[in-house]
């Protein structure tokens, strides 16, 4: 990684021009995007390329909240004159307005990763989706860093391979996160870029950079003068995964405590019964936020305690890889769909067509990747019994 692409990054973070919240969100979902689903990457001509879906759907759960909570992210939104709002704000407030009194964004975000979104609010999510499509890449991909590189699309391009879906598509579909990584394209952006994402993203992500900077700008945005960095961050901060979203794991666990009266923890020899079960996220919730079935398995409350938010070296997952594919076993044959469409769409990858005792030990395999990249380029502490 050269100085050059240090100095481009710190320019366009604080000095770019900005008019919108865009580059904020541009910036912060293609790290996430980096960080959390780098076995989606494709690599060409010194470039590395991501599904665009992926930053599309994280518009969504980004500015969900902040809609929601009328916090303004353009000067003058606060004008009645539709040029001064959001490109795609009436979309998203469609969305927002439907699931208003039906729970909010957790449920929205539940029935779309499960492709249950309802038949009547389908077509309108949809639209926002294809909105938002073209609102990433004619605006923000196109503006970020012109004023330091002097011309458009200077570090972020768009591939124009995406699907055309049209409206008599719609009752075919199960819409969730795999259709949008399938059918909205592909963006691109410099491979230099990309490896000062993978070892600094998480800092320029915290809430001294990108998050806080985005809160500073809306707060100030407000004519009102009620709002307050703290109130944005608030909101900026919600996500829909909850960390004790484990009820369906922990219900399958107990019932194969009940067959066989115990059953053993997977990090260690320990006995496991219903009082001393915990279900443990294998990467942990404060570092990786996942809480499909894969990545939760059980363990004896104790070792647990223990393993905290460390993560199981790549040793230990080889040492305890019987275990561990004996329980995705037990879940996969409750949960199949679920089970095989989180496990690619989240560690391994959709490209790979696996079945049956292929599927599991590729899991392990990248699940152990997974665990040695979180360690060694990362910098998070490995952990054995």
């Amino acid at each position: 990684m050269n100085t050059e692409t240090i100095k481009s990054l710190n320019f366009i973070i604080e000095r770019d021009n900005k008019d919108t919240t865009y580059k904020f969100a541009l910036l912060r979902s293609v790290i996430e995007t980096v960080q959390y689903f780098d076995h989606l990457r494709r690599e060409k001509d010194n470039k590395v390329i991501f599904p665009l879906g992926l930053l599309i759907e994280k518009w969504i759960l980004y500015y969900y909240p902040l809609i929601e909570n009328n916090i303004p992210q353009k000067h003058g939104e606060n004008k009645s004159y539709l040029s001064k709002t959001l490109a795609f704000k009436y979309d998203l407030e469609k969305l927002v307005n439907y699931y208003k009194n039906k729970g909010g964004i957790s449920v929205f975000y539940s029935d779309y990763k499960n492709g249950n979104l309802p038949e009547e609010i389908k077509y309108e999510f949809l639209k926002l989706v294809k909105k938002l499509k073209s609102t990433i890449t004619e605006m923000p991909m196109r503006y970020l860093g012109k004023s330091y590189y002097q011309k458009e699309y200077s570090i972020f391009s768009f591939n124009k391979d995406s699907r055309n879906i049209r409206k008599s598509d719609i009752g075919n579909l199960k819409i969730d996160r795999e259709f949008l990584i399938k059918n909205f394209g592909t963006f691109s952006f410099p491979k230099e870029l990309y490896i000062a994402f993978i070892y600094f993203g998480s800092f320029l992500n915290g809430t001294e950079s990108i998050i806080y900077k985005w809160a500073e700008f809306s707060a100030k945005l407000d004519e009102s003068r009620t709002l307050n960095v703290e109130k944005v961050l608030e909101s900026l901060l919600i996500s829909p995964e909850n960390e004790r979203e484990v009820e369906l794991s922990k219900r399958i666990y107990k019932e194969l405590i009940k067959k066989n009266g115990k059953i053993e923890c997977v990090w260690s020899k320990n006995a496991v019964t219903d009082k001393t079960l915990n279900v443990d996220h294998v990467l942990p919730f404060s570092i990786w936020q996942n809480n499909d079935l894969w990545n939760l398995l059980p363990a004896h409350k104790e070792v647990n305690q223990k393993k905290k938010d460390k993560i199981p070296s790549p040793e230990l997952i080889k040492v305890r890889s019987d275990l561990i594919t004996y329980y995705w076993k037990i879940v996969y044959s409750v949960c199949k769909d679920r089970f095989e469409k989180e496990i690619y769409t989240s560690l391994i990858g959709l490209d790979k067509n696996l079945k049956g005792k292929n599927l599991f030990d590729t899991g392990i395999k990248y699940l152990s990747d997974k665990a040695l990249y979180l360690i060694d380029v990362r910098g998070y502490e490995p952990w054995n019994p």
